[in-house]
Formats: C-alpha cells, structure tokens, sequence
C-alpha cells in the first residue's frame, strides 16, 4: 500500500484538499469488493471540475478525430476476451441486463410489440448502437430480437463487427438483424433515421461535444422511445481506478485510453438530457470486482454507489 501511494501523481488532490486521509481512504477502497463505490462523495477536490471540450475539435460535432484513430488501431483486438477489451467483455452482461431491465420497467405502450416473445424481448424494436465498435452491444440485442443499427465513426471497427456478426450462423437465423454502418450519429439525423431506443454505451467519454451529442442522440429517438448511456463520472476515485491503476500500475488497458477531464459526472449527463427533452428515469453505479473479475450493478443505498462506472436510462419526451 505504501508503494502504491508513493505513485500518485501530485496532481490529483487541488490545493487544500486533505492529502493523507482523502488519499489512504480512495487507494484502500480499491481493494474493496465494489470499485464503483470507492470513496464517499466529498472525501476529495477534483482537480477538473467541469467538462472541457479537447482542444483543435470544432464545436458542434461529436466527432474525436484522435479517439476514432486510437480505437482504429486497435480494433483488431475486440474480441480476444483476454486482450484489452477483457473489462468490457465482463461488463457486458450487466449492460445488456439492464436495458432489457429498463425497457421491461419504463417501455410503456409505445415500445410493447406484439412480436415479442419471452426469448426475443426485442423483436419488432428498432434499436440504434451508436459508437458500436466491434459489435459487443448490437450481436445480444440482436439475439434478444431487434432490428439493430450499429453505427461507428471508425470504418475498422465496423469491418471487425461485420466479419464476426457474418461468422455466427445463429445470428444469421435471426430473430433480429444487424445492419453495421460505418457513419456518425450527425449523419443519421442528417438522414432522418429513427429509433424506438438508442444505446450509448461507454461512448460519450471519447466524444468531443458531450452536450451536443446527446442533443443529437435524442433527435434519433421517437418521441417516447428511450436512450440508455453507460460511462465514468469524474472523481478522483475514477482517476485512480481507471487511469493510475487500469493504465499505469496493472496495464490492464493501454495507457491513454482515458482522458480524466472527458468523464461525464451523472448530474451532467441528466442536465443534457434534460436539455435535450429527454426524461431521466433511473441511475445506477456498476462495480467491477477483481476477485471474481465480474461486474455487478451497485446498490442504489451504497454511500458513492455512483463515484466511479455508472448506466443511465432516460425517456424521449412527446413536445
């Protein structure tokens, strides 16, 4: 322990902020079985305390030029389970449980098909996966029966999810399809496309305009349809679990794979949505355990339950 916090940077605590007790509290909580409750609300000052758009990117426009070309190069990687996509492998069966959760609790008439099933919850639901990557949200909804866009701004990306979507027999057989297309969410609107859900998941961290980009994804849902988001929240705990110790010390991902300054705190995300005339529903933490190497969703009644990973659901309002 003492070695670990030897490592951290200066740079994490503004001046003022409680050095010793803040940092020992955040660095033992690591080894707690629930990262995503790593440290109580207040115990640190952030260094960013707000959002800040990286510089060279042109307002308006979702669009990373160096978040596209970084996945890019790596995206020959999406599905090796042990390569550095291993967390998102594991985290994937808590993401996709709670959209089918979230549609089941909030979907209301407006998303109820008469083609859906027990097995194919999602059958007659056009459902847009944007910022897709190598397909690791589309291929579950559309085994659960959707019609699925998976959209993503790297044309490498869509060429893996393509060949991997193709190799799958099953998928072939339905009950859903994939359409992967290698375009932008400003694109789609430009298009005019339509979606009873979008889902954005661990996306809008690597986005250049957050604000802009949920506006847009809300214009690509019908009115009642829902949007689902999943990302980091800006705290220190977030820095040291993510960044110091994902990157750094563990390397369980390539370090540069995170930008602090882009974490999306959830009070933020609603705001946008709000904005957006959207209607959050539900908010809650995930935690990853590095025992089991599994993710679970964190206890809404967990003190920092939302400090570090955490999944939103909202609903599009009728103007």
């Amino acid at each position: 322990m003492k070695r670990f916090l030897a490592k951290l940077p200066s740079t994490l605590l503004a001046p003022g902020a409680c050095k010793g007790s803040a940092v020992r509290a955040a660095a033992a909580a690591l080894a707690r079985p629930h990262l995503a409750a790593s440290c109580a609300r207040g115990a640190f000052t952030p260094v960013a305390s707000v959002h800040t758009q990286p510089a060279g990117q042109a307002a308006g426009s979702s669009v990373d030029a160096d978040e596209i070309q970084r996945f890019s190069r790596t995206a020959a990687e999406w599905w090796d389970p042990h390569g550095q996509y291993e967390l998102l492998h594991r985290m994937n069966p808590v993401r996709i449980k709670y959209v089918r959760d979230m549609l089941q609790q909030f979907g209301g008439p407006e998303l109820a098909r008469a083609e859906a099933t027990t097995a194919a919850p999602f059958a007659g639901l056009r459902i847009l996966d944007i910022g897709c990557g190598g397909g690791f949200v589309s291929e579950p909804l559309c085994r659960l029966g959707a019609t699925v866009v998976g959209a993503d701004a790297s044309n490498e990306n869509i060429q893996v999810a393509t060949t991997h979507y193709r190799r799958d027999p099953a998928l072939a057989r339905g009950p859903g399809s994939i359409d992967y297309r290698h375009t932008t969410a400003e694109s789609l609107v430009e298009q005019e496309e339509q979606f009873d859900v979008v889902v954005a998941l661990e996306i809008i961290e690597h986005v250049n305009d957050p604000k802009q980009f949920v506006r847009t994804c809300s214009q690509l849902v019908k009115p009642e349809g829902m949007l689902i988001f999943s990302t980091i929240n800006r705290t220190p705990a977030s820095y040291l679990f993510t960044i110091l110790l994902a990157e750094h010390l563990l390397r369980w991902v390539p370090v540069g794979t995170h930008t602090h300054d882009k974490y999306i705190m959830p009070e933020e995300l609603e705001l946008y949505l709000k904005m957006a005339g959207c209607q959050p529903l539900d908010v809650s933490g995930m935690g990853y355990n590095p025992l089991l190497k599994s993710w679970t969703l964190v206890s809404k009644s967990q003190p920092g339950n939302l400090e570090m990973n955490y999944i939103l659901a909202a609903r599009k309002s009728i103007l």
